[in-house]
C-alpha cells in the first residue's frame, strides 16, 4: 500500500527480511555448478542468448552512446 511512510522512503518497499533473502541465496548456490554447465553447453552449442547472458553477467550491457548535436543560432542583427 502506497502511504505517506512510504512516499518518504522512496515508494514501496518490500516486506520480507534480509533472513528471507539470505535463505533463498543459500538454497541457490546449491544449483550454482548445474547452471554453469548448462550455461557452459549452450554457448558450445552457438546457442545466441546463452553467449548474449554469459557477456552481459561478465562484462556488463553495453553502454548506448547517443550523438547529440547543438545548432547555435548566430543573431540577424547586431546590437
Amino acid at each position: 500500500m502506497f502511504t505517506k511512510e512510504t512516499a518518504r522512503l522512496g515508494g514501496l518497499k518490500s516486506k520480507r527480511g534480509k533472513s528471507i533473502d539470505i535463505s533463498l541465496i543459500e538454497k541457490l548456490t546449491l544449483l550454482d555448478d548445474i547452471a554453469f554447465e548448462k550455461l557452459k553447453q549452450g554457448i558450445e552449442r552457438g546457442d545466441f542468448q546463452y553467449l548474449k547472458l554469459y557477456f552481459c553477467y561478465r562484462y556488463g550491457r553495453p553502454k548506448a552512446i547517443r550523438e547529440v548535436t547543438v545548432n547555435v543560432e548566430t543573431p540577424l542583427f547586431q546590437l
